[in-house]
C-alpha cells in the first residue's frame, strides 16, 4: 500500500475507529459490572425494542421510498422535477423538528410516534437507492415490457433487479433508526411513561460518570445490530457494483397516470408540510429580533463548524472513495468496514469516545481541543465521513476511466494531468460529499449534546428551548436552523451538484 493510502487509513483510524474503541475501553475497567449490565433483562428488552424499531422504520421508509424511486426513474415533467428537488428535505432536517409540527395536530408518542417520525425522515434514503436500482434495471424492464406488459415487467424483472439497491437503502435506514437518540428523547419528555431504546439507555448511563462500563455495555447490542446491517449493505453494494460503470441509459417514460401524480403530490406535501407549518407558527413571534441576537453566536459557530466539516468530508471522502475503487475485493471490503465503523456506533457512544480520547490526561492536545469548536469539526467529520465516502463512490464508480488513462499516455507530467483531467472529474463527488458533511453537521444533535463546544450551537440551543416548552420562539429558532440548512442546499441545487437534485440522470464525464 502506497504512502498516501497509508495516510488515509491513519486518518480513518484517528477520526473514526479510535473514538469507538475509546468509548468501549471502560468495559475492561469493570468487566463484571459491564457483563451484569449486558446480560440484564432490561438491556435484552431494549435490544429487541431497538431492533423492532429499526425494522419497522426501514419497512415504513420503503413504503414511501420505493414508489418514489420508481416514479422518479420513470416519470418526467414538472411534478417529478419538483419532487426530485424536494426529496432530500425530510432527511436533512432533524426528524424531531418535524415532530414539533406534527405534534400540534396529531398525538405522537412512544413506539408508533418514533416509527412515524423516523420513517418520515429516512424514506428519501430508500428512494435514492431505489432510484439508482430502477435506473439500472430500466433497459431490461423496457425490453420485457414489449413482450409481457409493463406491470409484469415491473414485477418480474425491474423489482428483482432493483432489489439489492432497495435493500441497501433499507439497511442504511435501519442503522439510522437503531442509533438515533433525538427522536426517542423528544417523545419521552412529552410522555408520562417514556419510550426508551438502547441509545437512550447509553445516554442515561453516560450521565453518571461511574457508570461508563454500563454505558458501553448498553451500546454493544446497538453496535452489533448496526454492524450486521452495514455488512449486509456492503454485500448488497458489491452485487450491484458491476452494473454501475458508465452513464445509465434514459428509461422510457411509463408512469404518466393520475395515480403516479397523486403519489408524487403526496410525497411533495410530506416534504414541505413541516417547513410550511414552522413558517406559519413562527410568524407570531414578535421578539424575533431579540431571539436573533441571542442566537447569533450559536448560528455563526454552527455554520463555520459545518463548513469546515464539509470541507474535510469532501477531501477525505473523495480520496477514500477513489482509493476503495482501485483496491482488490478483499482490501476494498476491509477499507469500507473501517470507513463505516463510526456509522454503526450510536451517536451518543461516538461522542463519549471523543470525550474519552481527546480529554485523556496523556493526550498533549487535550487542553487545546477538548473545549474547542475544532473538536466538533473532528467529531462531525468522523461521524459523517462514511456517508461522504458512499456518496462519492456512487458517482465515481459510474465514471469511465478512459479520459484519465488517455491523459497519462500523452506524456504530460502527473501533476498537470491531475489538475487538467482528474480534478474536474473529482469535483462532482467532492461537492456532494461537502454538501452532506455540512448539512448533516448542522442537524446532528447527539454529538453536539455531549461535547462541551456543542453547547453553543444552534441545534443545541433549539433543543434546550424545546425541552422547556414549544412556543413561537421555538418555531422561529427551528426556522432559523432550517434556513441554515436549506439555503446552502438550494445553492448546491442551483449550482448543479449531482445528488442534490435527484431527478433525471445526467451522463457522467
Amino acid at each position: 500500500m502506497r504512502v498516501p493510502a497509508i495516510l488515509l487509513v491513519a486518518a480513518l483510524l484517528l477520526l473514526g475507529a479510535v473514538p469507538v474503541v475509546a468509548a468501549l475501553l471502560p468495559l475492561a475497567d469493570a468487566p463484571a459490572q459491564a457483563w451484569e449490565q449486558l446480560a440484564s433483562a432490561r438491556v435484552a428488552g431494549l435490544a429487541g425494542r431497538s431492533a423492532l424499531l429499526g425494522v419497522c422504520v426501514a419497512a415504513g421508509a420503503a413504503l414511501l421510498g420505493v414508489p418514489a424511486g420508481w416514479l422518479l426513474a420513470r416519470r418526467g415533467g414538472v411534478l417529478a422535477a419538483l419532487v426530485a428537488t424536494l426529496l432530500p428535505l425530510p432527511f436533512i432536517l432533524p426528524p424531531w423538528m418535524a415532530g414539533m409540527t406534527w405534534s400540534r395536530h396529531v398525538e405522537l408518542s412512544r413506539f408508533a410516534g418514533a416509527v412515524a417520525l423516523l420513517a418520515g425522515s429516512l424514506w428519501p434514503i430508500v428512494a435514492l437507492f431505489a432510484l439508482r436500482g430502477f435506473r439500472m434495471a430500466a433497459p431490461a424492464g423496457d425490453a420485457a415490457a414489449l413482450a409481457r406488459g409493463r406491470a409484469a415487467a415491473l414485477r418480474a424483472v425491474e423489482l428483482p433487479l432493483a432489489a439489492p439497491s432497495i435493500l441497501a437503502g433499507m439497511a442504511l435506514a435501519f442503522v439510522f433508526a437503531v442509533t438515533d437518540f433525538g427522536v426517542v428523547d423528544f417523545l419521552s419528555f412529552q410522555d408520562a411513561e417514556p419510550f426508551t431504546v438502547l441509545s437512550s439507555e447509553v445516554f442515561l448511563k453516560a450521565g453518571r460518570l461511574e457508570s461508563a462500563p454500563e454505558a458501553a455495555a448498553a451500546a454493544l447490542p446497538a453496535l452489533l445490530l448496526s454492524a450486521l446491517a452495514l455488512a449486509g449493505l456492503l454485500w448488497l453494494e458489491r452485487r450491484v457494483s458491476g452494473r454501475m460503470r458508465g452513464a445509465a441509459s434514459p428509461p422510457a417514460a411509463s408512469a404518466r397516470g393520475a395515480g403516479g401524480a397523486a403519489v408524487l403530490l403526496l410525497l411533495a406535501a410530506l416534504a414541505v408540510a413541516p417547513v410550511a407549518e414552522l413558517l406559519a407558527w413562527s410568524a407570531g413571534h414578535a421578539g424575533w429580533r431579540q431571539t436573533l441576537l441571542e442566537a447569533g453566536d450559536d448560528v455563526t459557530r454552527s455554520v463555520l463548524c459545518g463548513v469546515c466539516t464539509g470541507l474535510l468530508v469532501a477531501l477525505l471522502g473523495t480520496a477514500v472513495a477513489r482509493l476503495s475503487l482501485r483496491l482488490s475485493p478483499a482490501r476494498e471490503a476491509g477499507l469500507l468496514a473501517l470507513v463505516l465503523l463510526p456509522l454503526a456506533a450510536p451517536g451518543v457512544l461516538f461522542a463519549l469516545g471523543e470525550v474519552a480520547f481527546w480529554n485523556h490526561p496523556l493526550n498533549p492536545l487535550a487542553a487545546t481541543l477538548y473545549t474547542s469548536p475544532a473538536l466538533l469539526v473532528l467529531a462531525g467529520t468522523g461521524r459523517f465521513l462514511p456517508l461522504g465516502v458512499l456518496a462519492a463512490r456512487a458517482l465515481l464508480a459510474r465514471q469511465d476511466e478512459g479520459p484519465s488513462e488517455a491523459a497519462r499516455l500523452t506524456g504530460r507530467s502527473a501533476l498537470r494531468c491531475w489538475w487538467s483531467v482528474d480534478l474536474p472529474r473529482l469535483l462532482p463527488a467532492a461537492s456532494l460529499a461537502a454538501v452532506l458533511g455540512y448539512l448533516l453537521s448542522l442537524r446532528e444533535l447527539d454529538v453536539n449534546h455531549m461535547l462541551p463546544a456543542g453547547n453553543a450551537t444552534l441545534i443545541r440551543y433549539l433543543y434546550g428551548v424545546v425541552h422547556t416548552g414549544s412556543d413561537d420562539k421555538t418555531a422561529f429558532l427551528a426556522v432559523l436552523l432550517a434556513a441554515c440548512v436549506l439555503v446552502p442546499a438550494a445553492a448546491a441545487r442551483l449550482l448543479g451538484v449531482p445528488g442534490v437534485d435527484c431527478g433525471r440522470d445526467r451522463p457522467g464525464p
